[in-house]
């Protein structure tokens, strides 16, 4: 399956709604996203470094996010678009 481009705005965009879905994570304020250099045996150009839960509970965004990520970098490629 070949990867959408997405910016690392947009990319943050999709995974903060689709967190936001999960229980006791509504509240989740933001994530960041950064690409990654050296891919390795990795087949994702980015991750997830850090997220601001709100007044979401920390370990179930965390949790949440251990489900989406992976989900999502199969399908998203990062892009900078100039």
């Amino acid at each position: 399956m070949e990867k959408l481009p997405k910016t690392k705005e947009e990319i943050e965009q999709l995974v903060l709604a689709e967190m936001q879905t999960f229980a006791d994570c509504e509240h989740a304020l933001a994530v960041e996203v950064v690409a990654l250099d050296d891919y390795g045996e990795v087949a994702a150009t980015w991750s997830v470094s850090c997220f601001n839960p709100g007044k979401s509970n920390q370990e179930a965004c965390d949790s949440a996010l251990q489900v989406i990520v992976p989900r999502f970098q199969l399908a998203y490629d990062i892009v900078r678009k100039h």
